[in-house]
């Protein structure tokens, strides 16, 4: 590994070598120039100037150091988003919920039953202490989206749920900015504005939005009430190519969140949430070598105030460095570290005060082989660890298969071990164990014409199992696990794109399942305790059958698409003794949208009507019965929402 650093270092100073073509199955993702079909009209950048070609080269050598071979990828691009029901009004999370395995659960995005996803904005990881922020970072920010799961290679740690990667929009392929306003029936407002350009050679992007929307929450014990939300969001990028292979880049983000939630059996209170966050990168690309550095920081504050005030304060900052050596014809070499320093202070309702830090260390080598034409091998190992240099590591070792022959098929089979330790100052009953994941995947992809068809199958097996439990009117979680789990599903897709029509239909059958709780002590009964020693438990993040799909079809200036999301009810509990042991009923959502482009002030405008939730399906995207408690949540109800988008 540290070989492979130092080989960088000399790499920089030795005669360029021709690239080799990235010969990983999964389509490039890199940002491009923007073209007539785009929404987010602007000056358009000449594709063929000496900036925008350097700066494709290197977002393209960007993307070989994660390549994702032999996991299971599915993208989205800001196109596909500006056509569907919603638009950009979401956050990335929502936009996503459509992804094969995906579904909402009240506390975020559960992905193949897990929410232990990771965020990678541009290819680097958003710093621990930012909790959901696929959650905050708003949809409009993101050039493309996509979901990494499976058996993801040894350069990702504990994402057994997933990677969520996205690439921002850049000043260096677009001009202008658009100015937004969204106002829907159930009271939802959302103004936003975006803007790309460059200042003395540094390309530039930011946003920003603001939004308000009321929905109803309950407590376990039925009791329901308003929540009122307010959230601010924002995210600046720059980018600064030095040469021709170097270029610096920054991302500062920020977001924050207050809720106001009516009397429940606990009375009227409210929530707040803080979040920041930088991230500095240099890369080095030249010839078949690309070295990315980068140093990080963030910190996120989460109170509570019912009553009386509970405070959470995590805080995490370090350094991510990957890097990839394309070896002959048959190897690309890869290997990197991630080095973190986490610190948590809590404040709980009595005065009390905890305070935790730790700073875990991982390495990873792995090496993309090429057997014969078509066919890869991706073994790699990964080393953390998890409680800091002076304790033991935990050794995980991947590999995958790809076979991808001509002709547009694509087949995959892996395996990933994965190790978690429980999130600092959230254990009340003592130390738990360390998560281990045995992680086996295998699918296939085939392209036919204008149709692109997928089945993809995993099996999850995991001892001690980390799962949350939160409280409503405290501010911090707290952690229990499951000694023993299993999660395994199939996943269909299929998806169709010819002219100004694409379709897409997704099918997910799944089971997750967990027994024997630890460090549960203080947070159930004994029935619940024994119940869960002797019978299996459904997960609350999991929904066994999930079904979505949709249609666009463009004509000229107009667009119109509609969409549907059907899914397995939330898992809620019928008593202490029966845990886990019942689900809300199953739903149905369609959604239909209208987006007719216009020319105001000279500039383009795109007018924008969206149908949410056309039957009125009520539905509970988490209930507070369930071992891992919070508040019963519902999905948004009948709406139509009015937006305009205006480009300056």
């Amino acid at each position: 590994m540290f070989a492979l650093l130092a080989l960088g270092l000399l790499q920089a100073a030795s005669p360029p070598v021709a690239a080799e073509k990235d010969r990983s199955p999964e389509p490039p993702r890199a940002a491009k120039p923007r073209t007539e079909d785009d929404d987010d009209e602007g000056e358009r950048v000449d594709p063929n100037s000496p900036v925008v070609i350097t700066a494709r080269r290197l977002d393209a050598a960007r993307t070989r150091i994660d390549a994702g071979l032999g996991a299971t990828v599915y993208s989205l691009t800001n196109d596909a988003v500006e056509k569907r029901p919603g638009g950009e009004t979401g956050s990335i999370a929502a936009i996503l919920a459509q992804t094969p395995g995906a579904s909402p659960t009240g506390n975020g995005l559960a992905i193949r039953g897990a929410r232990t996803t990771q965020v990678r904005i541009n290819d680097v990881i958003v710093p621990e202490a930012i909790s959901d922020p696929a959650e905050h970072l708003s949809a409009r920010l993101a050039e493309t989206s996509r979901v990494m799961t499976g058996t993801l290679p040894a350069q990702f740690g504990f994402a057994p749920g997933g990677v969520i990667g996205v690439t921002t929009k850049s000043g260096a392929y677009q001009r202008g900015g658009q100015a937004e306003l969204f106002a829907g029936t159930d009271g939802l407002v959302e103004p936003a504005v975006e803007w790309a350009g460059a200042l003395g050679g540094v390309s530039l992007f930011g946003s920003g939005s603001y939004e308000r929307e009321r929905t109803r929450i309950a407590d376990a014990a039925g009791r329901a009430a308003s929540d009122l939300r307010r959230g601010v969001e924002g995210l600046v990028f720059a980018d600064h190519v030095l040469s021709g292979s170097d270029r610096l880049s920054l991302i500062a983000g920020a977001a924050r969140e207050r809720h106001a939630f009516g009397a429940t059996s606990i009375g009227a209170g409210s929530t707040a949430s803080d979040d920041a966050y930088a991230v500095g990168t240099f890369q080095h690309s030249d010839g078949g070598f690309t070295l990315q550095a980068s140093l990080f920081a963030g910190t996120s504050v989460d109170e509570a105030r019912f009553g009386v005030t509970t405070r959470e304060r995590r805080s995490s900052l370090g350094t991510q460095v990957d890097a990839a050596e394309q070896l002959g014809s048959a190897h690309v070499l890869r290997g990197g570290l991630l080095l973190t320093r986490s610190a948590v202070t809590e404040r709980d309702g009595r005065g009390g005060r905890l305070a935790a830090h730790s700073t875990p260390l991982s390495l990873y080598a792995q090496d993309e082989w090429t057997l014969a034409p078509g066919l890869t091998f991706n073994p790699g190992v990964r080393a953390e660890w998890l409680r800091g240099a002076s304790a033991g590591a935990a050794v995980e070792p991947r590999a995958s298969l790809v076979w991808a022959p001509a002709g547009g098929f694509t087949a995959h089979a892996g395996y990933a071990r994965y190790a978690a330790a429980a999130p600092l100052g959230e254990v009340r009953g003592g130390a738990l164990p360390d998560e281990r994941d045995d992680y086996y995947d295998a699918g296939l992809q085939r392209r036919q014409g204008a149709f692109t068809f997928g089945l993809d199958a995993y099996l999850r097996r995991v001892r001690n199992l980390l799962a949350e439990h939160r409280t409503p009117g405290e501010a911090a979680a707290a952690t229990f696990a499951y000694r023993r789990a299993d999660l395994s599903g199939v996943e269909a897709s299929a998806t169709y794109a010819q002219g100004p029509v694409t379709a897409w239909a997704n099918l997910s059958v799944s089971r997750a399942r967990g027994r024997s709780i630890l460090g549960g002590g203080g947070l159930f009964a004994p029935q619940t305790l024994a119940a869960a020693a002797s019978r299996w438990l459904p997960l609350a993040d999991a929904r066994p059958v999930v079904a979505s799909g949709g249609l666009t079809w463009r004509f000229d200036e107009l667009s119109l698409s509609a969409d549907l999301l059907a899914s397995s009810g939330a898992v809620r509990s019928r008593s202490a003794a029966e845990p886990n042991a019942a689900r809300a009923p199953a739903f149905a959502t369609f959604g239909l949208a209208a987006v007719y482009r216009v020319k105001l002030l000279e500039r383009p405008a795109d007018l924008r009507l969206d149908l949410t939730n056309l039957a009125g399906a009520r539905y509970a995207t988490s209930d507070a019965t369930a071992l891992e408690g919070g508040w019963t949540t519902r999905g948004r109800g009948r709406a139509l929402t009015l937006g305009i988008e205006q480009g300056f």
